[in-house]
């Protein structure tokens, strides 16, 4: 019989969403980068909403299982 200790239980669970996530959200993920990285350094709120709603929203249908 095997014993793992608790603790890789919880880093598997965490690390599961995280994967899911980076799997699913690549491209959102760069193109909000790309984004913030053009206006770089002047970088204010808002300037690439759109870019990043669309990342907020992969990663939480993502979460909710709906990708």
């Amino acid at each position: 019989m095997l014993n793992f200790p608790a603790v890789d239980m919880k880093e598997k669970k965490t690390i599961s969403p995280l994967r899911r996530i980076l799997v699913n959200c690549t491209a959102q993920a760069n193109e909000y980068g790309a984004c913030v990285a053009a206006k770089v350094p002047e970088v204010e709120r808002d300037m690439c909403l759109k870019e990043f709603l669309a990342l907020k929203t992969c990663m939480q249908n993502t979460l909710r299982g709906k990708v």
